[in-house]
Formats: structure tokens, C-alpha cells, sequence
């Protein structure tokens, strides 16, 4: 069986123009790899740790939280599914719509208020994603957060946590500082810098107690770090020996979660 391609980009039509005004107009280049090459990355990653966790798309409602420039988006409507996506930058829904539609999809792109009721009826989708978005909301609207999806599951339904920067991290994934997660919160408001931090996955434990469970181990976590890299390196290997707190402990928390 041969793997699903990624769709090709007409890079001269209309929607490729929409796209590239969307992201200028937002004050990015849309040649970046985060803009332009996102969902080719997310096709290489995202697409294959769906896979090793066994989690199917296809047919399915789903629902991306942070959508930022659609390249997660990308990848879930060329599996197959009905795709709605929300981000709370108002920037950011008109670049992923046009991205989708260079790809030739389409799906609901919303924005939503960050810690708000999100604009969907309850029980309204089968999977939701929550791809690098976790660690940039703020800790006291965490739990809202977290609510706000479980009410959107329908019952069985699975919420997939991935790519999101742990705190635990020596060095924060994504703005590359050391020790910066070492550092309490109180600085930022000494200083009136907000630093960016990782998501503690204490943190995180706490607000999905009672709501969700965890659905897969580490059997799908290292067999996605397999998929994803080739090899499996002695880090990663020493992660999987946390059994089912590697996707907690290791430096991007990533989960596969059911809802109660």
C-alpha cells in the first residue's frame, strides 16, 4: 500500500496571491518554512504520529486548536477530514483558510477569544488537535481551556496533544533560551518582558483529571519517534523507558487522551 501524497500547489493561481497577501498583511514572509513550508513539515511529522497512535481522520469531525498558518490544517483535511480550526490571532485564520485552499480544501476556520466559550455546539467533533498551541496559554485560563474541548468531544472522542514545548525542557523547544523555564513568572512582571515557557505538564495533569484519560502508551510514543526520525537515538530510548510518562516527560509533551 503506497503512502498518501501530499497535495502539489498551484504557486501561480489565485488562492496561492490570497495566501501570500494574507501573510504579509500579517507581517510575515510567506516563503518561511513556518509559513509556506509548515504543512509540508506537519506532513512529515504530524501525519506520522497520527498514524503510530492509531488515530484516523478520515470521515471524522475535527477540530485544530491554534491553527496559526494552517499547516497542521493542511494535513487533516488531505486525510480526509471535515475540519474546522480556530486560533485567537485575528491574523491568522485568513492565512490558514488560503493555505487550505491552495491545497485545494477547504474547512470552518473561526476566531475564538482566548479562554472563551469556543464558537461550537457541545459534542460537536470526534478528534480535537492541540498541536505546539498548549504552551502559549496562559496558565490561569488553562483549565478553561482544557474545559472548553472536553464539552466539544463527543463521548469516546480523543483530544491529541503534540509538539507542545515541556517546562520541564533545560531549554525552551521553541525561542531556543536555556534555563529560561527555570525562571519563576514573577520576573515578567519585574521586568514587563514575558518570557516564553514551556507547558508544565503538572500543570496540564491537573486540568484534565476527571475529564480525560490517557489512551495510548509508550508503545505509540516510540513508535512515532520511529516514524518521524528514522532511529531511535539513546535519548529517546531512555524516554520510552518511562513506560506511559514518556509523552509527559519527555521535552514536547505529547498525548493521546479520551475523553470521560
Amino acid at each position: 500500500m503506497t503512502s498518501p501524497i501530499l497535495p502539489a500547489v498551484e504557486r501561480a493561481g489565485p488562492a496561492q496571491r490570497r495566501f501570500e497577501d494574507a501573510a504579509r498583511a500579517a507581517g510575515m514572509d510567506p516563503a518561511d518554512r513556518w509559513v509556506e513550508g509548515y504543512a509540508a513539515y506537519e506532513w512529515d511529522h504530524l501525519r506520522l504520529a497520527l498514524e503510530a497512535y492509531g488515530i484516523a481522520v478520515a470521515g471524522r469531525d475535527v477540530l485544530e486548536l491554534g491553527c496559526n498558518a494552517g499547516g497542521s490544517s493542511v494535513v487533516l483535511a488531505a486525510l480526509g477530514a471535515r475540519l474546522s480550526a480556530v486560533d485567537v490571532d485575528p491574523v491568522m485564520p485568513p492565512i490558514a483558510a488560503a493555505n487550505l485552499e491552495r491545497h485545494g480544501f477547504s474547512g470552518d476556520i473561526r476566531l475564538a477569544e482566548a479562554g472563551g466559550a469556543l464558537p461550537f455546539a457541545g459534542q460537536s467533533f470526534d478528534l480535537i488537535l492541540a498541536n505546539s498551541v498548549l504552551e502559549y496559554v496562559e496558565p490561569p485560563l488553562l483549565d478553561a481551556t482544557i474545559a472548553e474541548l472536553h464539552r466539544l468531544l463527543r463521548p469516546g472522542g480523543r483530544l491529541f496533544i503534540c509538539g507542545t514545548a515541556s517546562r520541564l525542557a533545560l531549554r525552551e523547544r521553541h525561542s531556543g533560551r536555556w534555563l529560561v523555564n527555570l525562571l519563576p513568572t514573577v520576573i515578567d512582571r519585574w521586568t514587563g518582558k514575558p518570557l516564553q515557557r514551556g507547558l508544565s505538564p503538572w500543570r496540564l495533569a491537573r486540568t484534565i483529571s476527571d475529564r480525560f484519560v490517557q489512551a495510548s502508551g509508550s508503545g505509540s510514543w516510540l513508535k512515532a519517534r520511529r516514524a518521524i526520525h528514522g532511529r531511535i537515538t539513546l535519548p529517546i530510548r531512555a524516554y520510552a523507558m518511562l513506560g506511559r510518562k514518556a509523552g509527559w516527560l519527555a521535552p514536547y509533551i505529547e498525548l493521546s487522551l479520551r475523553k470521560l
